[in-house]
């Protein structure tokens, strides 16, 4: 299996996971920055999706490419591209088969893949594979449940509701994807840096997320948007569902809007 295909998400993804405006140019930035990237770095982002990442670097006339299994979310980054001159290339293909060549680029990016795909080291080989001697890889992690000491965030208040409502039908742990490893988990450094590689942590960014409530984010779940609830049953989720409802339906405040702050989380790996 080469992962998890977002052909049926194309059409809310940039609604339910894009930036708000400027968010993504300031990533840029400050990658640029960190990464200390000169104009003629050669780029890569296995699961580049809809370009939420990619655009701003493709606008300021970085060579990028990227890689994704889903034509339909490319097809997307194709529309946004429109006629413009640009250096993007982007190949249908499988991350844990890196359709390149060896030492092609400068620096290799991806964001919220490694828990999609059937094996995550594989997909970090193949991406330092294609790295020039000194690249980097450049983990990303979105990480939106707010700051230490800040009130629970509508997004965390739904998480926790919809796993005591999975917990209550007893589903087991392979529908629900806990094995895999998210955002930026230790075991990525420790496989990173098995191969040699020097593992930075850092925060790049910090902002405030676009206007949420309790039931609009309790709606992505009812509705199947998150990739959590593909592996789900459709009867088990139908359910689930349902005493979801119930929750929003007795919570005090479900329709008061938030923006919460969030930040942008790197783990970066260099081989010198």
């Amino acid at each position: 299996m080469p992962g998890i295909s977002f052909d049926r998400a194309v059409d809310y993804y940039d609604a339910t996971r894009g930036y708000p405006p400027g968010v993504a140019e300031q990533l840029r930035d400050a990658l640029v920055a960190t990464l200390q990237l000169s104009q003629h770095a050669r780029l890569l982002e296995a699961g580049i999706g809809t370009g939420r990442i990619a655009l701003p670097f493709i606008e300021k006339g970085y060579f990028y490419v990227g890689v994704d299994l889903s034509r339909r979310m490319m097809g997307q980054l194709c529309q946004k591209l429109d006629r413009r001159v640009h250096q993007a290339y982007l190949v249908c293909g499988d991350v844990m088969h890196m359709p390149a060549a060896d030492a092609a680029f400068d620096a290799a990016i991806m964001a919220h893949v490694l828990h999609l795909v059937a094996d995550w080291r594989r997909t970090l080989n193949e991406v330092r594979r294609v790295l020039r001697p000194q690249g980097a890889i450049v983990l990303l992690s979105d990480e939106r449940n707010g700051q230490d000491g800040d009130p629970p965030t509508p997004r965390m208040q739904v998480q926790q509701a919809w796993s005591a409502i999975l917990d209550e039908l007893n589903v087991p742990p392979d529908q629900r994807r806990e094995s895999a490893p998210h955002g930026l988990d230790e075991r990525f450094q420790s496989h990173l840096e098995a191969s040699g590689a020097t593992v930075a942590r850092t925060t790049l960014l910090t902002y405030r997320q676009s206007s949420q409530s309790v039931r609009s984010v309790a709606q992505r779940y009812q509705e199947r948007m998150y990739s959590s609830c593909w592996v789900l049953p459709d009867d088990v989720h139908a359910e689930a569902a349902r005493r979801l409802q119930r929750w929003i339906n007795d919570h005090p405040n479900p329709d008061t809007m938030h923006e919460p702050s969030a930040r942008i989380d790197a783990m970066i790996a260099r081989w010198v």
